[in-house]
């Protein structure tokens, strides 16, 4: 959500007229400070959530195993028609349209077939039929193999095509070639506005850890925490150094498998889900900000969405991510942590033991802020309005 919404409020400012339709999401989890950031030009169209998730149990088993792409393809079907009476209205430019979920790109795969000198920007955040998370279970990789026809359709119709990893835009050329003309990738990234005016109320005298973020799947706390388990039963951490804090929608089942598993109860300390702003503070009151990609087949393609606020923090990442993928090869750029192997414990072990004695000694950050500045909201609006021009030029 916020890449959409950081290039609205950028775009907006380099004087585009910004039109935002989407739905209305009032029982989702959501964080209203977000709002703050739609500048008061953008006219924001909220249409009727089918939310086919939020029903009783026999329609979220079909969303599951069923409803292709997703369980939003109902909010498209019911709300096709009100798309186009909008777009008749407002007769747009340039439509863009941002995935996950995928059904959004349905919206504009039907505009573009009733308004074909309209131009259509596609935009991945997350990859579809090869998304290793959609991999990981069998209903997923039968609804991915039934998805794969309308994914090429999309993604073939579309005048530009981009993603947020070079690793990602890669796998869709090689399904196909001819996207290699026009698309690139667009990284996710941090903006400078949200920091200003946000500094630590505390600093801990612990060695602090935080991690921000869902926790799921492969996405787990297990290998970093087992690791460290073995460092202080070794004698090489002292228990009583540590804290770590987990912030975001983590299920309370799973914090107290981590407090006993681990033999963590004081250490490890649920903040539960906190607005962008608190977020961003716990951030900078941290020593290390863990960085978690599971291995598995695809992990190599992508980053988290939060990685580029940790780069902004300032302040040292673990990343246990694939060195050779989209979040090792960044981290490594930029100079701004250690990473490890997932799967690899000698050298998750390793990794927290070079923090720790950085810690212990002078706790400095060598990350390059120079080449951090590129990966800024501001800079990667410019790229799209860049691209926006382009093909309304063609």
């Amino acid at each position: 959500m916020q890449r959409s919404l950081k290039f609205v409020k950028y775009l907006s400012r380099l004087g585009n007229e910004v039109l935002v339709v989407s739905k209305d999401a009032s029982k989702d989890l959501k964080d209203d400070s977000l709002l703050n950031d739609v500048p008061e030009n953008v006219r924001v169209i909220r249409l009727k959530a089918h939310d086919i998730n939020n029903s009783g149990l026999i329609k979220k088993v079909y969303a599951k195993f069923f409803a292709l792409p997703d369980a939003e393809v109902f909010w498209y079907k019911f709300n096709k028609k009100e798309i186009e009476k909008i777009a008749l209205e407002f007769n747009p430019d340039v439509i863009y349209t941002t995935s996950y979920p995928y059904s959004e790109h349905l919206f504009g795969l039907y505009l573009k077939e009733k308004f074909p000198k309209m131009k259509w920007i596609v935009d991945y955040r997350d990859e579809w039929t090869n998304n290793p998370f959609h991999l990981d279970s069998f209903s997923s990789r039968i609804k991915m193999k039934l998805s794969k026809k309308t994914e090429l359709e999309i993604n073939s119709k579309c005048d530009y095509f981009i993603t947020n990893t070079r690793f990602m835009l890669d796998n869709f050329i090689a399904d196909l070639p001819e996207l290699k003309s026009k698309s690139t990738y667009i990284p996710n990234g941090y903006d400078e506005e949200d920091f200003l005016g946000i500094y630590p109320k505390e600093k801990s005298d612990k060695f602090t850890f935080i991690h921000t973020g869902a926790l799921y799947g492969r996405r787990n706390l297990h290998e970093f925490l087992s690791a460290l388990k073995e460092l202080i039963d070794e004698g090489k951490i002292d228990k009583s150094d540590i804290r770590i804090n987990i912030a975001g929608n983590v299920k309370d089942s799973q914090i107290e498998e981590y407090k006993k598993t681990y033999n963590l109860e004081k250490e490890i300390n649920y903040l539960s889900y906190l607005a962008h702003e608190e977020s961003i503070r716990k951030l900078l009151e941290a020593d290390v900000l863990l960085l978690l990609i599971g291995k598995g087949k695809g992990s190599e393609n992508f980053y988290t969405g939060k990685v580029f606020e940790y780069l902004r923090a300032y302040k040292n990442i673990l990343a246990i991510v694939p060195k050779h993928g989209a979040a090792g090869e960044l981290i490594e750029e930029t100079k701004t942590g250690v990473v490890a192997e997932p799967g690899e414990t000698r050298e998750i072990k390793n990794a927290i033991m070079k923090l720790y004695e950085n810690y212990k000694s002078e706790n400095n950050y060598y990350g390059n802020k120079e080449l951090i500045k590129k990966y800024s909201r501001e800079a990667q609006a410019e790229e799209l309005n860049n691209i926006i021009n382009k093909i309304l030029e063609e």
